[in-house]
């Protein structure tokens, strides 16, 4: 039977940049992490194999470098790791108008809030990683303009983005992922949070035809993956749409921005948390 080790790292106060934090986490083998204010902690979760001990070692050290006042683990099985992960998952506001909420918490909403109600499960997607937080800010900026009427989610995860786009406009949202829970979990959240949008399984636009083209994509995976769809990105979004990339570490943005430049893309806006970039790219009009 599969276990799992979750590791806690427990601050006096919260670190003045909790990317940092969650980079140190990712390098020790956990790419998925869930951050409280109260106490200020970060954890998540690592397959219990057969380096693990080293790794959790290791990571240990960092944490405790980078200003950590406890670090603890905990061998969780298999069977309880969803549920035991979720203490830490706490309704979040994003940007002006997004509110994304666990399905087991109650949030008091503003009349205008848009209020994303998220169980991930095992899929990537929570709103409490840099990443994800920061599509969501260039996607209220850009949605609160004129919604994109036909866009496309492509490394969907728990489908976070395509039922932010559901609650913030677009017409028709189609959700793409390779990996078999996160396309499960991106069709349960479509229900919970009374959105319809469509699921497809594949890698990047291989679902599509190519004349199949799209107003806005969404794409919050790594930059090698950025850069080895722009070619296609560039196929299937519209002459002035708009591509809003994510997942990008500060070392890695240099070759994502050549790479898309070439594929026909410019940058518009760009956002930086910590390590972490984020931008929103529009496609230049091939003809002019």
């Amino acid at each position: 039977m599969t276990s799992w080790i979750k590791v806690t790292a427990r601050f006096d106060r919260a670190p003045e940049d909790w990317a940092v934090i969650c980079d140190v986490f990712e390098r020790h083998g956990i790419p998925g992490t869930v951050q409280t204010d109260d106490p200020p902690a970060m954890g998540g979760y690592l397959v219990d194999g057969e380096r693990a001990s080293e790794a959790v070692a290791c990571l240990r050290r960092d944490l405790e470098t980078r200003g950590a006042l406890a670090v603890t683990e905990e061998v969780v099985p298999d069977e309880d790791w969803a549920e035991s992960w979720k203490q830490f998952f706490e309704p979040r506001r994003i940007g002006q108008r997004l509110v994304v909420r666990p399905t087991w918490k109650d949030y008091p909403a503003a009349p205008d809030d848009k209020v994303i109600v998220l169980d991930p499960g095992q899929a990537f997607g929570t709103g409490d990683h840099p990443t994800t937080r920061l599509c969501l800010e260039l996607m209220e900026s850009i949605w609160e303009q004129t919604p994109p009427r036909f866009v496309a989610d492509i490394g969907c995860g728990s489908g976070i983005l395509s039922v932010a786009a559901k609650l913030l406009g677009s017409e028709r949202v189609i959700a793409v992922d390779i990996d078999d829970v996160a396309i499960e979990s991106a069709r349960e959240n479509a229900i919970r949070n009374g959105v319809c949008y469509e699921v497809a399984g594949g890698k990047g636009f291989s679902p599509f035809r190519v004349d199949v083209v799209f107003d806005a994509v969404l794409s919050n995976i790594i930059s090698a993956a950025l850069i080895h769809i722009a070619p296609s990105a560039a196929c299937h979004i519209r002459s002035g749409g708009h591509w809003i990339v994510s997942g990008v570490i500060e070392a890695n943005w240099t070759d994502v921005e050549a790479a898309t430049k070439q594929a026909g893309f410019e940058p518009e806006r760009v956002m930086q948390e910590g390590d972490w970039i984020a931008a929103v790219l529009r496609r230049r009009d091939p003809h002019a």
